[in-house]
């Protein structure tokens, strides 16, 4: 149970964190400092439909080794989708992403399939 709760948690912060990358709404200054100085950053990217990845599962399109990003949510004709392995990637989702930083440009170009 106590699983279920957690798990339950980090989708919800993963939501929310979600929700403020879309918004575009801007940090706090000294939260702008904190995120320029990690090594980690939150992104998100539009799957078009020339997209490598587009009708392929997470677990298919690989994006964790090709681009050291993690999918925390999709956004799929405006609802959230917790990301499991066989989800389906379809054109219009909005994937929203965390990894390292040098992985950001990798990812957004895979995503919108633009290179």
């Amino acid at each position: 149970i106590r699983l279920g709760v957690a798990t339950e948690e980090i989708a919800d912060a993963a939501a929310e964190m979600a929700d403020i990358v879309l918004r575009e709404v801007e940090p706090h200054p000294v939260l702008k400092m904190a995120i320029k100085e990690a090594e980690e950053t939150v992104t998100s990217a539009v799957v078009s439909e020339d997209s490598p990845i587009k009708g392929k599962t997470l677990r298919e399109a690989r994006i964790p080794d090709e681009t050291g990003m993690w999918i925390l949510v999709i956004k799929r004709k405006g609802r959230w989708i917790r990301p499991r392995p066989d989800a389906r990637i379809e054109a219009g989702d909005i994937l929203i992403a965390s990894g390292y930083a040098e992985g950001e440009e990798d990812f957004k170009r895979i995503v919108s399939g633009k290179d």
